[in-house]
Order: C-alpha cells, then structure tokens, then sequence
C-alpha cells in the first residue's frame, strides 16, 4: 500500500469520528439568526468557535446581507477534516442552491457557514464530507418567509428613506441654499443629498436620467461617482459644477455605487437612497 494511500485511509478514519466516535459525544447541526464567533490561537494557527444565537428554522429575506447561519458542534477530531455544508431547495435532492466548505483542524470544535437567500420557500441544509459530498453526517431544513421589506437602497434598508435636493449653494450647516424642483438649462447647481443613518458604504453615486411624456426614465444622462465614507450620513457637491442643458423633467438619484446599471442603462431605478424630479426650463 502506497504511503499517499494509507494517509488517505487515516484521513477517512479520523473524519469518520465527527460522526461514530462515542455514544456521549455531542454532536448537533443548527440554523440560527446569528452567530457569536470567537477566536482562539494555537501558535500561528488561529480557530474559530460559533455558537449559535437563538435557534430558528424559519428567515426573512434581508437584502445583501447575510441571513441563513448554520453551525455543526462536535467533539475534537485528532486528524483534522474537510467537510461542506450544502443547500438545495424543498428536498435533499431539489435544486441547488449553494456549498460552502470548512477545513476544520484538531483544535476545532464547531464547523460554520452563512448565507444570503432571500427566495421564500422551503429549504434542505445537509452536512457532507467535502472529499466525498455522497457522504451525508447531518442534515435540517428552513422556510424563508416572504420579503416585507421590498426594494433596498443597502443591505436590508428600505429604499428611498433618505432625501436628494437641487441647490445654489450648501451652507456649513448642511442647509440647501436656494433650493429648487426646476431649474434654468445650463445653470450649475450642486446636490446635497441627507440618509437619516450611516449609508454603509464608501461611494455613492448620483445619476440623472431624462424622463420621457410618461414620467418614466427614457435615457440615461450621467452619473457621479462620490466618496462619502460608510460611517456618513450626508453629502454635498460644490462650485455648481452640475448643469443640464436639455429643457424637460429628470430623475435625479442618489445610490449605493455598487448598484449602478453598468451594461445597459433602462433607469426607473428601485434600490436607492433619495430621489427628486427635477424640471429644467
């Protein structure tokens, strides 16, 4: 037997242990609404250890972020292994949805994964060998429920909380001066843009579409990338370097800059921070 071989035979037989060591061993796979990680070092390795914050087998849809946290607690395992949690929807064998894999070393004692599925339904979670996924050790199930929220501006925030505004001038205050909903073709003006919390983000963008007889976007005009900082709530453009030239009505959005259309402009945008008609005459 080659020396590869018999590693391989020792690797199975030690991952093995996660499911048949003692009869009092503890073993439990659980799907929790968060995680508390905690850390430990062993030299220059460092181990994660989750635990689970109030069991739950029923989500809500929450945006971008993570709203599924699975955790399987068990026992040391001498040889280390490799194992994948995997998600597919209504049944084990339904559709999949999402893997993820852990490496779990002797020190480690619970193995984790989170994820983002905002479609509602029933789901199956399974814990797998990661070198052989046919080899199931666990498995639980979850229901998402519908999306009360509806479009998001970031992460689970209602879209459209904050609010744009078309000025001569901001003031040191963070007052519109001059403010307006119609302005002269070819004037500058700046754009002073409030959220009523941090936006979470680091750039923001304004972008201004032509909106056709119908009051819908008709053609993309520009966009502005801005660097707010993720801990800000407020933003304002200076020296009227802003101006459009056409007559007719805009809409003037403030957004994440990571959702700005980049293939194809079709606008009646939905996941933003603020948004105003402005009429140019």
């Amino acid at each position: 037997m080659s020396t590869r071989r018999l590693h391989l035979l020792v690797f199975a037989f030690g991952l093995s242990l996660i499911i048949v060591a003692g009869a009092q061993a503890q073993y439990k796979l659980e799907t929790c609404e968060d995680l508390k990680i905690t850390e430990a070092h062993y030299g220059i390795n460092t181990v994660e250890t989750a635990t689970c914050v109030t069991p739950t087998k029923t989500f809500s849809p929450k945006g971008t972020l993570r709203n599924i946290h699975v955790v399987y607690t068990f026992p040391p395992v001498p040889t280390g292994a490799g194992v994948t949690f995997m998600i597919t929807k209504d049944t084990a064998e339904g559709e999949y949805v999402e893997n993820k894999d852990y490496q779990v070393s002797p020190q480690h004692t619970t193995a984790y994964a989170q994820f983002t599925i905002n479609t509602p339904g029933k789901y199956v979670v399974r814990l797998a060998n990661y070198y052989n996924k046919s080899q199931v050790w666990a498995q639980s199930d979850f229901t998402i429920g519908a999306d009360t929220v509806g479009p998001r501006s970031v992460g689970n925030t209602a879209a459209g909380g904050g609010q744009v505004s078309i000025c001569k001038t901001v003031d040191d205050n963070w007052n519109c001066v001059g403010g307006a909903s119609e302005w002269k073709a070819n004037e500058g003006f700046d754009v002073l843009f409030k959220n009523p919390t941090p936006v979470g983000v680091d750039f923001i963008g304004i972008i201004f579409y032509k909106q056709g007889a119908d009051g819908k976007d008709a053609e993309f005009i520009n966009e502005y990338q801005q660097n707010i900082g993720d801990k800000n709530r407020f933003y304002a453009t200076v020296n009227n370097e802003l101006k459009l030239s056409a007559p007719g009505k805009y809409s003037v959005y403030i957004i994440a800059w990571g959702k700005r259309e980049t293939m194809v402009h079709n606008g009646n945008l939905t996941e933003y921070f603020a948004k105003m008609t402005l009429t140019v005459k």
